[in-house]
């Protein structure tokens, strides 16, 4: 059971005093300054424990969804959630957020277009599943982005080829070389590789015989991949253990952290 408030009886739940100023703190993510007005802190607090409260605004919408609903994606899809959503509300957040029309949202896409087409489909595709959300919990009925065309994205025209690939290696320090290799040849994201060392080391069973193989839990998917350890990241691996002080991470720097 957890301890007893000792002060602040007189404050709703989760919104606390520090020094001079009120703080709100969601379920997930980080604490919220809300100034050090009390009556103005109690409104935000209203807005963000039910940002449908009065005439909510559409940032205090994306308050919500920045502590309630992004913190349980990949820290890397949260950091971006967090920028995408100071962009919408600098724009847009001073619309109450059920008044939030289809031309308001086109109007955002053709002006964050002309500097920054590809992270405007990024954030607003994050509005529309900040309204997805909110139509689930009864605030709203309909979801403004819907109709909404995005931006058009080119595909990559080229790709490095194999002479780049090797040139690159054969000039990079030892840590990048092993980074290259385990994303070349597990086929892995960036931020899942960086993580991965001795623990991600697993025997199964297959095919009638016990292999080695690394297990990744995807961040982004939340999806176990096994990679079965042969050829390059084999030995790259029994290198990593034969180590007199086996680092945690197979990419790391001089002092063998990750």
């Amino acid at each position: 059971m957890g301890r007893r408030r000792k002060s602040g009886f007189v404050l709703p739940p989760r919104l606390y005093k520090r020094r001079a100023s009120y703080w709100y703190t969601p379920r997930d993510g980080k604490p919220i300054n809300l100034g050090k007005d009390l009556t103005a802190a109690k409104r935000l607090w209203a807005e963000m424990e039910d940002p449908a409260y009065e005439r909510g605004s559409l940032s205090a919408l994306l308050d919500w969804y920045l502590g309630e609903i992004a913190p349980r994606k990949a820290p890397r899809t949260y950091r971006d959630n967090q920028i995408e959503a100071e962009r919408l509300k600098k724009a847009l957040g001073h619309i109450p957020f059920r008044e939030l029309r289809p031309h308001h949202v086109a109007t955002y896409r053709d002006e964050r277009d002309k500097a920054a087409p590809i992270r405007a489909n990024r954030e607003k595709a994050l509005l529309s599943h900040v309204y997805t959300k909110a139509i689930e919990r009864g605030w709203v009925d309909q979801n403004p982005c819907i109709g909404v065309k995005r931006n058009s994205e080119v595909k990559r025209a080229r790709y490095i080829n194999d002479a780049e690939y090797h040139k690159v290696f054969e000039l990079a320090s030892e840590p990048l070389r092993i980074l290259m290799t385990l994303i070349y040849r597990t086929a892995q994201r960036l931020e899942d590789i960086l993580k991965a060392g001795p623990a991600n080391i697993d025997r199964i069973y297959d095919s009638g015989q016990y292999v080695r193989v690394l297990k990744f839990r995807q961040g982004k998917t939340g999806k176990e991949v096994n990679v079965q350890l042969v050829g390059d990241i084999a030995k790259l691996v029994d290198a990593h253990l034969s180590k007199k002080v086996v680092p945690q991470t197979f990419v790391h720097g001089r002092a063998g952290k990750p």
